[in-house]
């Protein structure tokens, strides 16, 4: 009797492997750990610079230009141009007065240098004058001044008509100018005093004209 056969051993079928294939995926979804976030690959990457620390914006204050002043509130360098500018007008009022005293003097010479130096002086100062810059509380002033150094003009010619062509009417038409150039002091020298309240000073001198 022939002996018995031992029976084969299977090799595990495919389903079993597939069965394996599944238990491992199973337990690497459910690991214990906190699964990373990974970016979505749909995203678009940004190329970003931090901007310069020169860029950040400035906390302290900023000032325009032609803010005024806390002194009197005048613009910035406003007081500066008005006391060169009120330095010349008073040459030429000092002039214009004292014409007239080389006149009373009977120095017809020296009047006519006066009279010259005037022709000269008041329209450059009207000039300077009528350029400053405009600020509300010199408003009137500017006018009043700019008003005045004209008639210094004026009478500068009037005087100078009458000293180089003996033009006599030209010698009243130059002290009538000259007459309303007195009656302009009081209410300049009223003016000046309000600027001068204000803070307003101009070095080596007084803010005011001479009356006559």
């Amino acid at each position: 009797m022939a002996p018995a056969i031992a029976p084969r051993r299977r090799r595990p079928t495919a389903w079993l492997v597939a069965s394996a294939l599944l238990v491992g995926a199973i337990v690497v979804a459910c690991g214990s750990g906190t699964p990373t976030a990974r970016p979505s690959p749909s995203l678009v990457t940004l190329d970003f610079t931090p901007p310069p620390t020169s860029g950040l914006p400035s906390l302290l204050p900023t000032h325009s230009p032609g803010r005024t002043t806390l002194n009197g509130g005048w613009p910035v360098g406003w007081d500066v141009t008005f006391c060169t500018d009120f330095a010349d007008a008073t040459v030429a009022h000092e002039l214009v007065i004292d014409v007239e005293r080389a006149i009373a003097d009977e120095n017809p010479s020296d009047a006519l240098g006066l009279a010259n130096e005037l022709a000269q002086t008041a329209p450059i100062a009207s000039t300077e004058i009528t350029r400053m810059k405009d600020w509300e509380p010199a408003a009137q002033l500017k006018t009043d001044m700019t008003a005045m150094l004209d008639l210094d003009t004026q009478a500068a010619a009037a005087y100078q008509s009458f000293f180089n062509d003996g033009v006599k009417t030209a010698l009243k038409q130059a002290r009538q100018l000259r007459s309303q150039v007195g009656k302009q002091v009081a209410p300049i020298n009223t003016e000046l005093q309000a600027l001068a309240d204000m803070g307003l000073a101009c070095p080596g001198t007084d803010l005011k004209f001479e009356t006559f």
